[in-house]
């Protein structure tokens, strides 16, 4: 099922190793999680294409959140890969194992609160491509920003086709990838409008 990956940048980011190990995984799981504290904290995720990567974000809002790429891949399923700066003990691995694998699914919606993202800190290309559109956003690094960031996207129901964030010096720059639809292009300002929108919580 390789040949089916929808997301070129998975295989211009991966080794050919990591591709078969991701692409077997995901082809014998419809959820799973597998964590990696060796150096620092690693989350390795894999799901359906409707699960609410912000439930995962939310769940660990309060760690480091240092990069995070998301990949479509096939069957409706997705490759996520989040890396904190966080070392945990073994006893909160297995806390944190417990944790994601009974609540990320069933959290349901939850308020995050909405960090200081300015409107000149995003950019909107819908040229990107044919089919695809591109979000940047370059701000101050702050707890729980990703995990709001997605929730802005569930709300606007919005097809996420590749992600790469990656946190330096106090500053994340981020890069989203979203299938080009005109909903979405119609409802552009108010997307921006959601992200930026000072101190209220994302419905």
């Amino acid at each position: 099922k390789i040949c089916h990956i929808k997301s070129n940048l998975f295989f211009i980011k991966n080794s050919f190793e990591k591709i078969i190990f991701v692409s077997v995984m995901a082809d014998e799981n419809s959820y799973k999680i597998i964590l990696n504290n060796e150096k620092n904290l690693v989350v390795e995720l894999f799901a359906k294409s409707d699960f609410r990567v912000e439930n995962i974000l939310f769940l660990l809002a309060n760690l480091n959140l240092l990069s995070m790429n998301f990949y479509e891949l096939f069957d409706d399923k997705i490759y996520l890969r989040f890396e904190y700066s966080d070392v945990l003990s073994d006893e909160d691995i297995q806390k944190l194992y417990k944790i994601l694998e009974k609540r990320a699914l069933n959290i349901g919606k939850n308020e995050v609160k909405k960090p200081m993202i300015k409107k000149d800190e995003l950019k909107f290309v819908p040229e990107y491509s044919k089919n695809y559109v591109k979000l940047s956003l370059n701000t101050k690094d702050s707890k729980g920003l990703m995990a709001f960031v997605m929730s802005v996207f569930a709300k606007f129901n919005l097809k996420l086709s590749a992600a790469k964030i990656q946190t330096v010096r106090q500053r994340t720059r981020n890069t989203f990838i979203f299938e080009k639809t005109d909903k979405l292009l119609d409802f552009k300002q108010e997307l921006i409008n959601s992200l930026t929108m000072e101190w209220k919580c994302a419905e």
